[in-house]
C-alpha cells in the first residue's frame, strides 16, 4: 500500500523517511553529610543527706551519638570519703563504697540495651561501656547504690566523691 505523497509531506515536512526517536540524558550527582557527634550533658549533684547503707539515688544523663561510642566511669576516690579523713578514725570508717548501673538504649540495628555494673573501688581505674557497632538511643541511666558502713559505722563529717562520666566516639 502507498501512502499519497501529501501524507507523508505532513508527517515528515523534511521530506523522506521519518527519523528514529531521539533523545538526551544527564547524570548528577547529589551528595550530603552528616557530621559525627557524640556529647554528654546533665550531671550535677547527688545528696544523699544522712548517710547510711542501702540508699539509691537515680539519675539521666543526656547522650547524644550519632556514631558507635565509648562510655567511660571513673571515682576520684573509690567511694563517698570523708573530706578530711578518708581512712576514718578508730572504728569508724571514713569511705562508703557504692555500686554504679548503668543502662543505656542503643539502636544497630535492633534497638537494645546497653549495661554496665561497677563496684566505687573498682572504678578508681576507668571501666568502659562499648556500643559496639551500635549508636545511642536516649539518655544513659545511672543508679548508685550506697553499700553497708564497714566496722561501727562512718566517722561523723561530710562526704563526697566525685564519678567523672565521658564519652568517646568510635569512628
Amino acid at each position: 500500500m502507498s501512502v499519497p505523497a501529501a501524507a507523508a509531506e505532513a508527517a515528515n515536512p523534511a521530506g523522506g523517511v521519518p527519523d528514529a526517536a531521539t533523545f538526551s540524558r544527564v547524570d548528577m550527582m547529589v551528595v550530603g553529610r552528616i557530621s559525627a557527634r557524640c556529647d554528654l550533658n546533665g550531671g550535677g549533684d547527688i545528696d544523699f543527706g544522712e548517710l547510711a547503707g542501702g540508699l539509691t539515688a537515680r539519675t539521666r544523663v543526656g547522650l547524644d551519638c550519632n556514631v558507635p561510642f565509648d562510655l567511660s566511669f571513673q571515682s576520684a576516690r573509690g567511694g563517698l570519703a570523708h573530706v578530711t579523713q578518708p581512712a576514718g578514725e578508730g572504728p569508724y570508717a571514713g569511705t562508703l563504697g557504692y555500686t554504679l548501673d548503668v543502662r543505656v538504649p542503643v539502636v544497630g540495628p535492633r534497638p537494645s540495651t546497653l549495661r554496665g555494673r561497677y563496684e566505687s573501688r573498682a572504678l578508681t581505674a576507668p571501666k568502659t561501656l562499648n556500643s559496639g557497632e551500635a549508636i545511642a538511643a536516649g539518655s544513659a541511666q545511672i543508679e548508685i547504690r550506697t553499700a553497708r558502713p564497714e566496722g561501727e559505722g562512718l566517722l561523723a563529717g561530710r562526704y563526697a566523691e566525685t564519678l567523672t562520666i565521658t564519652v568517646a566516639s568510635r569512628l
